[in-house]
């Protein structure tokens, strides 16, 4: 209709990105934090699981979401881990679980016993017709990328990012984990990831809520919000497209044959294309 219906905010005091826009539905929040690979162990995707749901404040973040109505969710991409929820009960119920999201993603305080259990670990199991026992790997996350790795289009992409990037490169690494970049995952790992891309500069939202309020005051909640989570100034740099390094791409030209398990040979291949990073 020509006119405007949202803005960017940057806020002053710790650098939290906000895209407030105005859409007559439910109120709802799409938070991103900026969140580059440092390596194939999968941190990117292990942190998202850890804070949608382990220690006291993940625990408080998902015991909340029934009893509000509201939906929430989570997902890694290579650049981002995205965290969208919308709540059904109004404005006011909204601003509390927008502070409890960013709660629970800043001050993380899940046990080592709960990321081992989540990454990867070690079960027995029995076979019922011998009675035999064996040791299992297992874990949520190193089950869900064995899974994911074995797909052939996954080998295809993965090498093609290789191709792009260089090996070592923060877009050529696994954002979800490789299976055996996972064994590698330590507790240590993990929270060194948290302190250094979990911080409001690092961080934004996409906003989007119903007539009712005046821009000004949408504006102080989220003000307010912002300043009780983190009332110091965090010292840190945000990531972004100019911190990335330059890629170092596979000679213009060159053919690559992956090799992927099929059952039989006439399953049909698969043939990647890609432009230049």
């Amino acid at each position: 209709a020509d006119q405007p219906f949202g803005a960017r905010f940057i806020h002053q005091k710790t650098g939290f990105t906000l895209d407030l826009i105005e859409v007559q539905s439910v109120p709802q929040a799409f938070t991103w934090v900026n969140s580059f690979p440092v390596s194939d162990k999968g941190e990117p995707h292990t942190q998202e699981h850890l804070l949608m749901g382990k220690g006291n404040m993940g625990r408080a973040w998902a015991a909340s979401q029934s009893m509000t109505l509201t939906e929430a969710t989570a997902f890694t991409m290579q650049w981002r881990t995205c965290y969208p929820f919308n709540t059904r009960a109004g404005l006011p119920v909204f601003y509390d679980e927008f502070k409890l999201e960013l709660d629970a993603l800043l001050h993380a305080d899940y046990t080592d016993e709960e990321i081992r259990r989540e990454v990867r670990n070690f079960g027995v199991s029995e076979n019922p017709a011998t009675h035999q026992l064996r040791l299992e790997e297992k874990g949520t996350v190193y089950n869900e990328m064995t899974s994911s790795m074995n797909k052939p289009e996954w080998v295809l992409f993965r090498q093609i990012g290789l191709d792009q990037y260089g090996p070592k490169h923060p877009l050529s690494y696994n954002s979800g984990g490789e299976p055996s970049g996972i064994r590698q995952m330590l507790p240590a790992d993990i929270r060194s990831f948290h302190d250094l891309h979990y911080f409001l500069g690092n961080m934004g939202s996409i906003v989007s809520l119903p007539k009712g309020e005046t821009v000004a005051s949408q504006l102080a909640h989220f003000d307010q919000i912002l300043n009780v989570l983190e009332p110091k100034k965090v010292n840190r740099k945000a990531e972004s497209e100019d911190t990335l390094p330059r890629p170092e791409p596979a000679p213009a030209g060159r053919v690559r044959i992956v090799d992927f398990p099929f059952e039989n040979e006439q399953q049909p291949g698969y043939v990647g294309l890609a432009w230049p990073a």
